[in-house]
């Protein structure tokens, strides 16, 4: 695998984990949460906990891939 497919695999990681945490948030605010039902209220919140550990993961994944790719482009100079 390529440097350039795992930064692109870390960009898909954090685009996955906003997307899950938007539709978090969306359910904790969907009406029937406003309404007092708040039987997935745990749920939405673990779900938001995950979504925030992926975009951290990817970040520290985009991260190492650029400092893998300074690190090239310092060895070829």
């Amino acid at each position: 695998m390529d440097v350039g497919s795992i930064s692109q695999n870390a960009l898909l990681g954090i685009n996955k984990g906003v997307n899950q945490a938007n539709e978090a948030s969306q359910n904790l605010a969907s009406r029937d949460q406003l309404s007092g039902e708040n039987t997935n209220s745990a749920k939405e919140l673990i779900a938001l906990k995950e979504a925030e550990t992926q975009v951290q993961i990817s970040a520290k994944v985009a991260q190492t891939a650029g400092d893998v790719i300074g690190s090239i482009i310092d060895i070829k100079a």
